[in-house]
């Protein structure tokens, strides 16, 4: 049902944390195309095998155990970029709506719905393919990294929040249930998380522009991967499907040539909005070095051939003028920031 999307790549994110809790049994590649290795995952999954493997835990452990687990261990079972949304966002607001942003994308199985009901904010979970009783666990889960979000700004304070799900009165779900620590509703269409809208405005004592930069930009290129957003403008969705297929930079006369326009003509269109080819080419190369360098499966050097760079001293040299700072010490920034975990919450 996925289509072609099956078979774009994913950070494997919570089933990391879950499959180290499982000790990686032989049963959980089991139907994708990792049967035959053992120990933990890849950092990188297709998004059929994730689909398989989510599955293989559903049928083989005990997932209500899972879900109370990953509503009390001390780290939250995000991936890289939700963790350090959720540690270095601004507000609860962007924070949670990153985080919402981020399960939308990786699992194309769920559509999220971010609206208010009066005083009261709620996300919403909705199936977008049929799934029959896998959708009640995978959505169980989706809750859970929601709710950890809310905690790590609202700590004990969670009065007023409640959840809505099609297991509520499932005897076998009710301890995972109790850790949510808020009153368990039917859920009426959509499985969702509710808290007064008030909490969006609670402001991050932690926040840190530069590392928030990093889980939006990796959250952005997760969802272009995914078609979940759209290119501004077919100039823009050029310059970004070249970069992504090539690793080379487009030349302004291939991109007149790929859309049917002059050179002169992207030009003047471009000085009207007071900026210029070279300006928004590197615009996107510095979007994707955020996202790039968070994804430690890849090397440096691979990171700056993506870029389409040439050399390392070329990608240096720009990623200090991007960013203030070396491309190694961003990502040791970023990934010391993840690893620190509930002690940096706000």
């Amino acid at each position: 049902m996925m289509g072609a999307r099956a078979a774009t790549r994913v950070p494997t994110a919570t089933l990391l944390h879950i499959g180290e809790w499982l000790d990686w049994p032989e049963w959980l590649r089991d139907g994708t195309s990792l049967t035959g290795e053992s120990g933990p995952l890849p950092a990188m999954l297709s998004r059929a095998d994730d689909v398989r493997i989510m599955a293989n835990i559903v049928d083989n452990a005990d997932v209500f155990a899972l879900v109370e687990a990953m509503l009390t261990r001390p780290r939250p079972a995000l991936s890289l970029a939700g963790e350090l949304a959720v540690l270095h966002g601004p507000d609860l607001d962007s924070s949670i709506r990153l985080v919402a942003r981020g399960l939308a994308a990786r699992n194309l199985w769920a559509m999220l719905d971010f609206g208010e009901r009066g005083e009261q904010v709620e996300i919403g979970l909705r199936s977008a393919f049929p799934m029959g009783d896998l959708f009640g666990a995978f959505a169980l889960c989706a809750l859970t990294l929601l709710q950890r979000s809310v905690v790590a700004y609202r700590g004990d304070a969670l009065e007023g929040m409640s959840v809505a799900t099609q297991l509520h009165d499932l005897p076998q779900a009710q301890a995972a249930l109790a850790a949510f620590r808020c009153p368990i509703e039917p859920a009426a269409g959509a499985e969702a998380l509710r808290f007064p809208k008030a909490w969006l405005d609670q402001l991050n004592p932690h926040h840190d522009p530069l590392v928030w930069d990093v889980a939006k930009a990796k959250i952005a290129a997760l969802e272009n991967e995914a078609g979940g957003i759209a290119a501004a403008d077919p100039l823009r969705d050029f310059i970004i499907d070249h970069l992504s297929r090539t690793h080379r930079v487009p030349r302004l006369k291939q991109a007149a040539v790929h859309l049917g326009i002059s050179t002169r003509t992207i030009v003047r269109s471009l000085a009207r909005q007071n900026t210029s080819y070279h300006k928004l080419v590197e615009a996107e190369r510095k979007s994707r070095a955020l996202a790039l360098i968070a994804d430690t499966s890849l090397s440096l050097a691979e990171v700056a051939e993506a870029l389409g760079f040439s050399d390392m001293s070329s990608f240096g040299r720009s990623f200090r003028l991007w960013f203030g700072d070396t491309p190694g010490n961003l990502r040791r920034l970023s990934s010391a920031e993840a690893i620190a975990g509930d002690e940096d919450a706000p």
